[in-house]
């Protein structure tokens, strides 16, 4: 082997050096070639590789968007839910405020005020235009009775029209059936209270009675149905026909009627112990 190799060294020596070249040049007309389509095939789709990658981009982006306001959207309603709670919270907390607050007057009134009383809610009323009456949730079962009068630290609120055990209806000063006896604070007049559906009317107020504007009308304590001294209204206009043999006086009444949430009725006045204050 080695002899048949030393004996044709020469041809295979020109045989290797022949291949070794075209090996080299093949190789680097390649690779120059590859280059050349390399570049053109840059050029060519580099266009297309910008648009691929803004595409990508773009959709990434509307993709993280999404996401994003789909929790954007559930945190907000979250926190409407959270306003919604914290502001019915608010709410309760201000109507306690207020309803703390109304009952604070009231039960300092009472406390002032001698006379034997026990405060109700207001759990109804009238729906006609014919009656001016509520209901209260007290009856007979708390002491409550027919005629007892219903008051407010403002003033007169009503009296017990009827009893249950455990409700009450109140004929309110404003119904056209109600009549009180009433005296002017300022001049001591006498007149008779009417219930006028939207306010009150001081009549029968003699004609020498000197009667303003601005008067405040009280309770007389005469009828022995309220105690004496009670808050009517105070006077707003006074009239007089010349054919009539009285002037009327028109009243705002001092209670908030639209308002009212809870009165008290009174059970004993210690004003008027000797007066059988209440009738059957």
């Amino acid at each position: 082997m080695f002899d048949l190799i030393k004996k044709y060294r020469l041809p295979l020596s020109t045989i290797i050096i022949i291949l070794g070249t075209f090996i080299y040049f093949f190789q680097g007309s390649k690779t120059e070639e590859n280059t050349r389509m390399q570049s053109v095939t840059q050029t060519l789709t580099y266009p297309v590789q910008i648009l691929v990658h803004h595409t990508v981009s773009f959709t990434k982006n509307i993709v993280q968007s999404y996401f994003y306001f789909v929790q954007l959207r559930e945190d907000n309603k979250k926190l409407k839910q959270q306003n919604a709670s914290l502001q019915e919270e608010v709410n309760r907390y201000i109507e306690e405020s207020i309803q703390f607050n109304r009952l604070k007057v009231q039960l300092k009134f009472a406390e002032q005020n001698p006379d034997k009383k026990i405060f109700t809610e207001v759990v109804g009323e009238s729906v006609d235009n014919f009656h001016q009456t509520i209901q209260i949730n007290r009856g007979s079962n708390h002491g409550i009775k027919r005629n007892f009068p219903v008051i407010l630290k403002q003033g007169v609120v009503g009296r017990v029209q009827a009893v249950t055990p455990f409700q009450s209806t109140v004929q309110l000063i404003l119904d056209r059936r109600s009549r009180f006896s009433a005296i002017i604070q300022r001049t001591r007049g006498k007149g008779m209270i009417y219930g006028t559906h939207d306010g009150l009317e001081l009549r029968r107020i003699h004609l020498r009675e000197d009667i303003k504007v601005g008067d405040r009308v009280i309770t007389s304590g005469l009828s022995g149905l309220f105690p004496k001294g009670l808050l009517f209204g105070i006077v707003t206009a006074v009239e007089h026909e010349e054919h009539e043999l009285f002037q009327t006086a028109k009243l705002q009444p001092m209670v908030d009627f639209d308002k009212i949430e809870g009165a008290f009725v009174i059970l004993k006045s210690k004003s008027q112990p000797n007066l059988p204050l209440f009738s059957e």
